[in-house]
């Protein structure tokens, strides 16, 4: 069991770094990123690059040659839905009984008539799509970010999120179930697919980021910005020196 969770973990480096590049904090000092570890960190990321360079990017790029573009978003698309029943998890912890209500909706309908979740059948019945984690309730609870953090294989985090995703891996209703029919590769063949998809979804994305001279610095910030936007359900309030504000700004 414990080798099929670390399995597990290590393939999600992909999904975490994919939402990086793509939060409320009572830790930060004005909105600067709280990174009291970064010299840590920097070796992280840049063992993490390496991963990615050597390992992750030849097998995506592979993967995009092979499977033309129709499959591969339905593939990605039967992927958001098995993680539908963690949103409805958090939307309910979040006291989002609404919300809740769209998500189980969602996630009947494209089970259904999408088959299996190859087809988004819910756009034609107007159900916007939203997604929630376990980071984004702690910050909806009042729980700070924590110090930026750069995990081996899992990328960046903060403290708040990384404890969400230590959960997500225990209590995620999907991997329960499967886990009930003892079938642990399925598991492990879920998480490694997942990560897949999101990180052929980001191709392009996330090899600027790696391969940018300030990829840290980028990573850093586009990851608090990231989860602000997700934590605020994509309408968080004005910060001064807000990143986004600032190339408004540049008269270039």
């Amino acid at each position: 069991m414990i080798k099929n969770i670390f399995m597990r973990s290590s393939i999600a480096f992909i999904l975490l770094f994919t939402t990086a590049c793509a939060s409320t904090s009572q830790n930060n000092t004005e909105n600067s990123t709280y990174d009291p570890l970064e010299p840590m960190n920097r070796m992280t990321h840049s063992f993490n690059q390496g991963v990615d360079k050597v390992l992750v990017r030849p097998f995506t790029k592979g993967y995009r040659a092979v499977l033309p573009e129709p499959p591969r978003q339905g593939i990605a698309n039967a992927m958001r839905n098995l993680r539908e029943p963690w949103t409805f998890v958090n939307d309910i912890l979040q006291l989002q009984f609404l919300r809740a209500g769209k998500t189980l909706t969602r996630f009947v309908v494209n089970s259904t008539f999408g088959v299996g979740g190859l087809l988004k059948a819910s756009d034609s019945l107007g159900i916007e799509h939203h997604s929630e984690d376990l980071g984004q309730t702690f910050a909806i609870w009042g729980i700070g970010d924590g110090p930026f953090i750069v995990l081996p294989f899992l990328g960046p985090s903060n403290g708040r999120d990384t404890i969400g995703f230590g959960a997500y891996i225990f209590a995620d209703p999907v991997t329960i179930g499967i886990g009930q029919l003892n079938e642990s590769g399925m598991n492990l063949a879920r998480t490694g697919i997942d990560a897949l998809t999101l990180r052929e979804r980001n191709y392009q994305l996330v090899n600027d980021t790696l391969d940018d001279e300030n990829g840290y610095e980028l990573m850093r910030s586009s990851y608090r910005q990231n989860r602000r936007f997700e934590i605020f359900n994509g309408n968080p309030p004005a910060e001064d020196g807000d990143i986004f504000d600032a190339l408004e700004d540049d008269p270039q």
